[in-house]
C-alpha cells in the first residue's frame, strides 16, 4: 500500500486531531517550516530588529498568533549570521553585529524557580530607571496585552517603560523610535479580495497544496477514491504547459474550477472576519484548512477503508467538512452558523433536487475539473451523492424519517457543493453570495476595503434605516435625517422624531496606522460618527445586514433586537443627549409636519 508521508503530519495542525496537534506550535518540526508563510513582520520588523534598529519589539495577540514563530525566525536568522544561541528560560540570549539581544517566546508563564514578575523584572532589568536605556541592546518579547498591563501597573523599577508603554496603550501616544509594540490581535488572515492575492489565507493555502507534498499520491492506488486527493485537486493550481494549444486550454480551464472554489471557500473566512465573534489567528487558519483538505483519517486508514469498500466519506469533502458543527474545534462552531447548506433558493433548490447526480444535467450546473494534462479530478463525491439520492422517498408510503433526512442531507451537501463550484447560484445577480445569509456582503466589504462611499449612497441607506427601526416610514425624511423617537408609544395618537441632519454624519474605518505598518489588516466594522458631538456607531456585518433589511421593509424580531440592537441603542441614547432645533410629527405617516425654533426662541410648524 502506497503511504503518503506528509499527509499524517499535516493532520496534526488540525486542534482536535486524533493522531495529536503537535503541529500547532511554533517552528518545532520540519512541516511546520516548510509550510510557514513570511508575514508582514517578517518583511517590515525582523530585518530591523536584526540589524540592531530597535531596542524593544513587544508582540501582544492570543495564543496562535504567530508571537512565537516570529521569535524564532529572528534567532534561525541570527544563527545563519554566525550568532551562538544561549538558552535563559523561556528564551535565548545571543551576540551579533556588537548588540546584545535577548528574546522572550512567553512573558506569561510562572517558572519554577521563580515569579512571573520576577522573571520580567529580570528581563527589563536594561530599562529600570526613569531615563531612556543606553548601550547595545535588543529585547525581543511575545506576551499577553493583559499581562504586560499588569506588569506595568505593577513593577515600580521601570517608570519609563511604564509611562512609554502605558501612554502608547492607552492614549496613543507616539512610541519612541526604537521601541516597537505590535498588536496582533488587529491581523486579519484574509484581505478584501475574492482573487488570489499574498494575504495569509492564500499563501498558506498555496503551501498546503504545494505539488511537493503530494507528489507521493500520484501512483497511489487508492487515488480515484480518496477524499483527500479529491480536496487537493479541488483547489490546487497546477502549471500550464506550453507545447500544446489543446491541452493548455483544458488545464487552464481546470485552474479556473480551482481558482472558484479557492474564492468561495475565502468569502467565507471574509464573513468570519467581518462578523467580529471571534479573533482568526493564524493557527485557527491552518488548523480549519488542515481539516477541510484532509480531515481526520490517516494515509494508512483512507486506503484500507477504500479497499475494504462500503464506507462513504460524504463527511470528508472540503465543501461538508468546512461547515462540520459536530467538531469540538471553535472554528468550525461559528462556521456553521452561516452553512450555505441551511440557505434556501427555491429556483436553485427545485434545479438541485431534480437533477440524477452523475447525469449530464447535473453536470451542466457544476463546473469541470477535467484535465487532459495533469489528469481530472476524480467524481467520488458523486457517487456518495448518487446513494443519498436513491434514498429519497419516492411516494407518501415512503416517506419515513429515515428517507426524509437522507432527502435533507442530500439537498444541503448539493447546497454545498453548488455554493463552491456551480456555474451560477439561482437568479441572484451576486452569484454564489445568493447561499449565504449575508444579501449585502458586497456593500459591506468594499467599503471596508477601500473607505470608499460614492455619492454618500451607503452612509444614506444607513441613516434611513436607523430611521425606519424608530418607526419613521417617510424614505425622504428618514434619509435626509436621523430620526429619533421622542417616546416608544403606540397608544399615542401622534409620533414625534428628534431630527439629527445626514450631513452632520460621516461614515468611516477604524484606522490603526502604527500596527499596519507591521502586520496584515482589514477593518472588521464600519464607523457612523457625528461630527461635531464625536458620537460613533460601530456597525458589524451582522449590523449592516439587519439595518439594510429594515431598509428595505423588514420588520425585525425581539430575538434580533436583542442580539444586534445594543450598539444601536447606546449610539441613539447619545444622539438624545445631543440638542436639535426641530422635531417631525405625524399622525398617520402619510402627512409629516415640522416643528422648529425660530431665530428669536418661538416656534413655527408647517407641513413638509
Amino acid at each position: 500500500m502506497s503511504v503518503n508521508p506528509f499527509l499524517d503530519q499535516f493532520l496534526m495542525f488540525y486542534s482536535q486531531a486524533r493522531v495529536g496537534n503537535g503541529q500547532t506550535r511554533g517552528l518545532e518540526t520540519e512541516i511546520s517550516r516548510k509550510t510557514y508563510v513570511e508575514t508582514r513582520l517578517d518583511r517590515e520588523l525582523a530585518a530591523g530588529i536584526i540589524q540592531g534598529r530597535f531596542r524593544l519589539a513587544i508582540l501582544t495577540g492570543n495564543a496562535g498568533d504567530g508571537k512565537t514563530a516570529f521569535i524564532q525566525k529572528i534567532e534561525e536568522e541570527a544563527t545563519r549570521r554566525g550568532a551562538v544561541l544561549a538558552r535563559t528560560g523561556f528564551g535565548n540570549q545571543f551576540e551579533l553585529d556588537g548588540v546584545s539581544f535577548r528574546t522572550l517566546h512567553d512573558g506569561s508563564v510562572e517558572l519554577s524557580d521563580s515569579s512571573n514578575l520576577q522573571m520580567l523584572d529580570g528581563y527589563f532589568s536594561a530599562y529600570a530607571g526613569d531615563d531612556p536605556p543606553s548601550g547595545y541592546q535588543c529585547l525581543v518579547a511575545a506576551m499577553n496585552e493583559g499581562k504586560l498591563r499588569d506588569y506595568l501597573h505593577a513593577s515600580a523599577h521601570h517608570p519609563w517603560l511604564s509611562r512609554a508603554l502605558l501612554g502608547h496603550l492607552d492614549n496613543d501616544v507616539p512610541l519612541p523610535d526604537d521601541v516597537v509594540l505590535v498588536n496582533l490581535n488587529l491581523r486579519a488572515v484574509v484581505d478584501g479580495s475574492s482573487d488570489p492575492t499574498d494575504c495569509l489565507f492564500d499563501r498558506i493555502l498555496n503551501r498546503f497544496l504545494a505539488l511537493e507534498f503530494w507528489e507521493a499520491c500520484r501512483e497511489c492506488p487508492s487515488r480515484h477514491g480518496c477524499p483527500v486527493k479529491f480536496n487537493v485537486d479541488s483547489m490546487r493550481i497546477v502549471s500550464v504547459p506550453s507545447d500544446s494549444e489543446n491541452t493548455s486550454e483544458s488545464t487552464i480551464a481546470r485552474n479556473e474550477s480551482a481558482k472558484k472554489v479557492r474564492s468561495r471557500l475565502k468569502r467565507l473566512f471574509q464573513v468570519l472576519h467581518l462578523r467580529k465573534r471571534m479573533h482568526m489567528t493564524v493557527r485557527d487558519l491552518r488548523s480549519v484548512l488542515a481539516f477541510a483538505l484532509f480531515g481526520l483519517r490517516t494515509c494508512e486508514e483512507i486506503g484500507r477503508v477504500i479497499q475494504e469498500g462500503g464506507q462513504r466519506f460524504t463527511d470528508d469533502y472540503y465543501y461538508n467538512a468546512i461547515f462540520n458543527e459536530g467538531e469540538k474545534d471553535r472554528v468550525l462552531r461559528v462556521m456553521g452558523e452561516f452553512d450555505v447548506g441551511l440557505v434556501q433558493s427555491p429556483h436553485l433548490d427545485s434545479q438541485l433536487n431534480f437533477s440524477v447526480p452523475k447525469s449530464s444535467d447535473f453536470h451542466a450546473l457544476f463546473t469541470s475539473f477535467e484535465d487532459q494534462v495533469s489528469g481530472s479530478r476524480a467524481s467520488i463525491d458523486e457517487d456518495d451523492m448518487e446513494f443519498q439520492y436513491l434514498e429519497r422517498p419516492n411516494s407518501p408510503e415512503q416517506r419515513t424519517i429515515a428517507a426524509l433526512n437522507a432527502s435533507r442531507a442530500y439537498v444541503r451537501q448539493v447546497r454545498r457543493k453548488h455554493y463552491f463550484e456551480g456555474k451560477s447560484a439561482g437568479t441572484n445577480p451576486n452569484g454564489a453570495d445568493a447561499l449565504l445569509p449575508y444579501h449585502h456582503l458586497g456593500d459591506y466589504l468594499s467599503f471596508v476595503e477601500s473607505g470608499v462611499d460614492l455619492e454618500g449612497r451607503l452612509k444614506n441607506s444607513l441613516i434611513l434605516a436607523i430611521s425606519k427601526s424608530e418607526g419613521m416610514i417617510d424614505d425622504r425624511r428618514g434619509a435626509e435625517h436621523i430620526c429619533i423617537r421622542t417616546r416608544h408609544d403606540n397608544n399615542l395618537p401622534v409620533k414625534a422624531f428628534y431630527t439629527y441632519p445626514a450631513s452632520h454624519f460621516r461614515l468611516d474605518r477604524p484606522s490603526h496606522p502604527y500596527e499596519s505598518r507591521f502586520i496584515e489588516h482589514l477593518p472588521s466594522e464600519i464607523l457612523l460618527t457625528h461630527d461635531s458631538r464625536g458620537i460613533t456607531l460601530e456597525i458589524s456585518l451582522d449590523l449592516f445586514e439587519l439595518l439594510m433589511r429594515i431598509r428595505d421593509g423588514y420588520i425585525p424580531t425581539t430575538g434580533e433586537m436583542r442580539a444586534f440592537f445594543l450598539n444601536l441603542l447606546m449610539f441613539k441614547k447619545q444622539l438624545l443627549s445631543a440638542p436639535t432645533d426641530r422635531l417631525l410629527l405625524t399622525e398617520n405617516d402619510d402627512q409629516v409636519f415640522e416643528m422648529k425654533r425660530t431665530p428669536d426662541n418661538g416656534i413655527e410648524m408647517a407641513a413638509v
